[in-house]
C-alpha cells in the first residue's frame, strides 16, 4: 500500500488502460485497473486476514504470479473484481493464494470457473459494476469466510479500510498483504469532484496536473474543462472514492479486486472492490474507485453463491436434463434439474426460443446415422451446438458414405482406385493396382503412390517398366519435384 489506490493489471507484464474521451476534451487523464498493493499500508500477517489472498496465475513451472487481490466470502467462493477475471478464456490456470505472502502461500486452491455482474455496464473503464466471483474447485481450510454488506452513501466521510497486495513504493515491491486506512469520499458523481472537492479547486488544482496546456482564464478552455469535469462521472450508487484524505493509505497496481472493509458488529465487513485509479501521478496519489456492493451486485453475488456457474438463461446438462436457477418470485435463487428423458423428451430450446423439455429432433434415426447412397445422415454431436439433423452428399467430396472406426456414419473413401491420368503424365498420386507400371515404381518409390506423381516418376518409368516395354517420351526432372521431395 501507499497512501492512495491505483489499478494497473500486470498480469504477464501488461498493463490495461482505459479511458473514456469526449470529441472535444483534452488528452483524457489515465485510468488504470489496479492489481497491486497498498500504498502507506500497514503489514497484515495475522492468519486472521487470511481470507484476503492473492489471485495467481499458474506459470506451469510450479510458481504462480499474483495479479489481483480477493476476498473469500463462502469457503469456496471469492469476490473479486471483473478485470480481473474477464479476460481470461478460462480458470484453469487461476489459484487462489492463501496467506500473507503471495509468493510463499499457506495453501494454493485451484478454480473451477468464474462470473462476473453483466447487467450494468458503462462508466470511465466500461465495466459497469467491476464485481466477480471465482469459484473454487475445493473448500479452503481453515478459513473463516468474511461476511459482505451494502455500502450506505450515510457513510461518506467516514474512513475504511482497504487491503491488497500491489505495488507498495517507488521501486514497485508487491506481493504482500497490507491495509491502510482510505476516506469514503463519494458514492457516484463528478470524478474530479471526489478527487478535489468542487470544480474550482479541480481548476486550481487539478488541471494543473493533468491538463496544463489548458487556460481556465480562456473562456474556450474553461468550457471544454467544464464539459471534461461533467464527462468524468462515477456511475450513480454503484462507483464509490475512497482515498486522499489527510493520513490515508492509497490503493496501487495489484490491488484490484481487494476489499474496502469496515469493521461492522464486531467483525471485519467488505463493502467493496477496488476498481481503477487516476493514473497521471508519480505514485497513485489520488484516490481509487471502488465497485460498490449494492443491490445489484448483492443480488448477482446471491445468484452465484446459490446457482454457481449456471447462466441465467439456463443450460442443459447432456442430452436429457435441463438447469436453470429459480427466481427470486420462485421463493429465492436456488438450482432446479428436470431429467427430460422421464418425458420422453430431451433438453433443448423450444420453437418460442426458450430452455425446457422438447421433441428429439433425431429422433428415429439410429444413433450412428444412416447412409442413403453417397448421402450421410446423422445427429449432431454436443459440440455442434442445438441437438439437429444434418444430412451432406459425400459425391461431393470424392467419397462415399460408410463407418468410420467408431460405427458412426461419415464420408469415407470410396475404394475406387485413383488412376486419373496415365503413367507418363504428371498429377495425382496413382493407386497401385492400376497398372502394372504403377506397381512396379511405386514399389521402389512409394512417393509416387503416396503423395504426387511427379516428374521424377514419370522418369522412372522406363527404368523400372522397361522389362514391359513401356517407356515415356524423355522429359526435364522439375527442380520443385527434386525440392518436395527433400523435404518430405
Amino acid at each position: 500500500m501507499t497512501t492512495r489506490f491505483s489499478f494497473t493489471r500486470k498480469l504477464l507484464c501488461a498493463a490495461l488502460l482505459a479511458s473514456a474521451a469526449t470529441a472535444c476534451a483534452p488528452d483524457d487523464p489515465d485510468t488504470s485497473t489496479s492489481d497491486s498493493e497498498i500504498i502507506g499500508g500497514f503489514p497484515v500477517r495475522s492468519a486472521k486476514l487470511d481470507a484476503i489472498g492473492s489471485l495467481g496465475y499458474d506459470m506451469g513451472d510450479g510458481t504462480f504470479f499474483p495479479f489481483c487481490t480477493g476476498t473469500l466470502i463462502t469457503p469456496n467462493t471469492v469476490l473479486t473484481a471483473e478485470h480481473c477475471v474477464n479476460w481470461l478464456p478460462d480458470a484453469t490456470p487461476v489459484r487462489f493464494l492463501v496467506g500473507y505472502d503471495a509468493y510463499n502461500p499457506k495453501q494454493v486452491i485451484q478454480a473451477s470457473g468464474f462470473a462476473w455482474e453483466s447487467s450494468v455496464d458503462g462508466g470511465v473503464i466500461g465495466n459497469g459494476s467491476d464485481v466477480a466471483v471465482l469459484h473454487l474447485a475445493e473448500p479452503v481450510a481453515g478459513v473463516t469466510p468474511m461476511p459482505y454488506a451494502a455500502l450506505d452513501p450515510s457513510q461518506i466521510g467516514r474512513r475504511f479500510t482497504g487491503v491488497g497486495y500491489g505495488v507498495q513504493d517507488v521501486y514497485g515491491t508487491a506481493g504482500t498483504r497490507k491495509a491502510g486506512a482510505m476516506t469514503f469520499q463519494a458514492l457516484g458523481g463528478p470524478v474530479f469532484g471526489a478527487v478535489y472537492g468542487s470544480f474550482e479547486d479541480f481548476l486550481a488544482e487539478g488541471v494543473p496536473h493533468f491538463f496544463p496546456e489548458y487556460d481556465p482564464s480562456n473562456p474556450d478552455d474553461l468550457a471544454v474543462l467544464q464539459e471534461v469535469y461533467d464527462y468524468y462521472q462515477l456511475i450513480a450508487g454503484i462507483e464509490s472514492w475512497f482515498g486522499n484524505g489527510h493520513g490515508d493509505a492509497q490503493a496501487c497496481n495489484g490491488d484490484s479486486g481487494g476489499p474496502i472493509t469496515a469493521l461492522t458488529a464486531g467483525k471485519t465487513t467488505v463493502y467493496g472492490v477496488a476498481s481503477w485509479v487516476l493514473n497521471n501521478q508519480p505514485l497513485c496519489e489520488l484516490g481509487t474507485a471502488y465497485a460498490s456492493l449494492e443491490p445489484i451486485s448483492l443480488d448477482f453475488i446471491d445468484y452465484e453463491l446459490n446457482c454457481p456457474m449456471i447462466p441465467r438463461e439456463g443450460t442443459c446438462d447432456g442430452l436429457n436434463t435441463v438447469v436453470r436457477c429459480a427466481t427470486p418470485e420462485e421463493g429465492g435463487y436456488h438450482e432446479l434439474r428436470t431429467d427430460c428423458s422421464e418425458l420422453g423428451l430431451i433438453c433443448g430450446i423450444d420453437d418460442a426460443g426458450e430452455l425446457g423439455c422438447i421433441d428429439d429432433p433425431c429422433e428415429g434415426l439410429p444413433e450412428g446415422g444412416s447412409c442413403d447412397g453417397t448421402t450421410v445422415t446423422r445427429c449432431t454431436t454436443p459440440e455442434e451446438g442445438p441437438r439437429r439433423v444434418v444430412t451432406m452428399d459425400c459425391a461431393e467430396l470424392g467419397m462415399t458414405c460408410g463407418l468410420d472406426e467408431a460405427g458412426q456414419s461419415t464420408c469415407v473413401d470410396d475404394g475406387i482406385p485413383d488412376c486419373t491420368h496415365e503413367v507418363c503424365e504428371e498429377g495425382p498420386a496413382l493407386d497401385t493396382s492400376c497398372t502394372s507400371c504403377s506397381a512396379s515404381v511405386c514399389e521402389a518409390d512409394p512417393y509416387c503412390c503416396d503423395t504426387y506423381w511427379d516428374s521424377i516418376c514419370v522418369g522412372e518409368v522406363e527404368q523400372f517398366c522397361g522389362a514391359t516395354g513401356e517407356s515415356c517420351p524423355a522429359a526435364a526432372v522439375s527442380a520443385d519435384d527434386i525440392s518436395a521431395r527433400m523435404g518430405r
